[in-house]
């Protein structure tokens, strides 16, 4: 059994809890991430949203990925899972992006691929925000570019969203990160390998 949570880019997760004493600042999750590694936490989640749908949108929130980022450099053992929505990131450079995030890390990157739920979030931040089932479409080619750049010296793909010529990545990351996903309708359970399956997820 491994043991997990959300790391508190909100400043804490409770919505009917105004001020959980936890704020959404690098000082605090810096310590914190660190303090649940030396007492043998295996994991965090660092969700990825722009705006905080908890303690209301004005109020402050983590970036995901530069958090991620900088933890990786501060801690030695915990695995760093970061949620990412594919609307949000060009795959090619988004492979790139996480190749590095994952070497800082000496190979503890994962991430939860989330395929977007928050249409005005994507309209406030000027992006595509497709209807349900174009958005796993969406996602299933996103992972086939982000995959092949992970994996192969060269990359080339055409799909109906995205497209890479001859791309390169290098170096690439020390291992390819583990991808889980979730959903409960018939477009989110279609195989998307390499994708690991969770129980529940938005």
């Amino acid at each position: 059994m491994r043991y997990g949570y959300w790391a508190p880019v909100f400043g804490g997760w409770l919505r009917n809890v105004p001020d959980e004493r936890m704020e959404a600042s690098w000082d605090y999750m810096s310590r914190l991430v660190r303090r649940s590694e030396e007492i043998g936490y295996d994991l965090t989640l660092i969700a990825e949203l722009n705006m905080n749908d908890t303690k209301g949108r004005d109020a402050p929130t983590l970036d995901a990925w530069s958090t991620a980022a900088a933890l990786a450099a501060v801690t030695r053992s915990i695995e760093l899972m970061v949620a990412v929505r594919p609307n949000f990131h060009q795959p090619a450079l988004f492979a790139k992006q996480s190749s590095n995030i994952d070497r800082i890390a000496n190979g503890r990157l994962a991430l939860n691929v989330v395929s977007s739920w928050w249409a005005d979030e994507a309209k406030q931040y000027g992006l595509q925000f497709d209807q349900h089932d174009d958005r796993y479409a969406r996602t299933s080619e996103w992972l086939k570019v982000v995959e092949g750049l992970w994996s192969e010296p060269r990359f080339s793909f055409e799909g109906s969203f995205y497209r890479a010529e001859e791309a390169i990545n290098e170096p690439k990351p020390v291992r390819k990160p583990v991808i889980y996903a979730g959903g409960e309708s018939e477009a989110a359970k279609a195989d998307h390998r390499p994708v690991r399956r969770l129980r529940h997820a938005r």
